[in-house]
């Protein structure tokens, strides 16, 4: 049984009075490149297009074929901009999967245009190029800072990747998602910790959460975001938080 706690990731006071927390350097699980790839859209002419659940690629078709038994869709030829020569379009937006910790997240902040990639850093000191690295970024001090600065075009955006094994398919090996929204990065404090109270591997979901509300001057507002709620350890029967992003 889950404890009834949510917390959701969006809100994390504690990273405003602390921001630099938000560039921690979390190393990726070292077990090569995934096999696939969860993605909250598509890019069709040009644009991303959001979709209401989880698009899995890979270049293995006996695994595509397995995805779409599992979580429906049919695999398709994929687009030449995800680099992975299958897809699926599945009808699930929620997957059971397990994570090893901390070492399955990872955040880089990154400025990218023109086909380059001209700023990486950690949020406090630089990450590339090599030569350049441990030298301060000079993004600002604030969490409010950097997304003014990133709003403006002259700021790294974040860039988070997960790794985790997908609980119907562990022998499959590791799946990545990475993301690019603020609250994701906001979370990632709360859900390292949460990750790490539940023992090694954690049992989660990951959940592509629809999101609506009204704004003060009535216009109204949907999205999707991915949400991660930690639910236990594997190998016992402990309690534990869930959370969401």
């Amino acid at each position: 049984m889950l404890l009834n706690r949510r917390i959701v990731m969006g809100n994390n006071v504690d990273l405003e009075r602390n921001p630099a927390s938000l560039g921690t350097d979390l190393a990726l699980v070292p077990e090569g490149a995934p096999v696939g790839r969860f993605h909250v859209a598509r890019q069709r002419g040009g644009s991303p297009m959001a979709l209401s659940a989880w698009r899995v690629t890979t270049d293995d078709r006996v695994l595509a074929d397995a995805l779409a038994g599992l979580y429906g869709g049919v695999p398709e030829a994929s687009g030449p901009a995800d680099g992975l020569g299958y897809e699926v379009l599945t009808r699930r937006d929620a997957v059971s999967i397990s994570m090893h910790g901390a070492q399955s997240l990872a955040l880089r902040m990154v400025l990218r245009g023109a086909g380059e990639t001209f700023h990486v850093c950690d949020g406090v000191k630089l990450l590339e190029p090599l030569g350049a690295s441990d030298e301060p970024c000079g993004c600002g001090p604030t969490l409010a800072e950097r997304k003014a600065a990133a709003r403006a075009g002259h700021g790294p955006k974040p860039e988070v990747h997960l790794r985790f094994r997908l609980s119907d398919l562990p022998e499959a090996g590791t799946f990545q998602l990475v993301s690019t929204s603020w609250e994701f990065a906001e979370s990632l404090p709360s859900l390292e910790h949460a990750l790490n109270e539940a023992g090694d591997p954690a049992l989660c979901v990951l959940r592509y959460e629809l999101v609506e509300f009204t704004t003060r001057s009535g216009v109204e507002v949907c999205y999707r975001r991915p949400v991660v709620e930690v639910a236990g350890c594997l190998a016992g029967g402990r309690e534990h938080l869930r959370l969401a992003a």
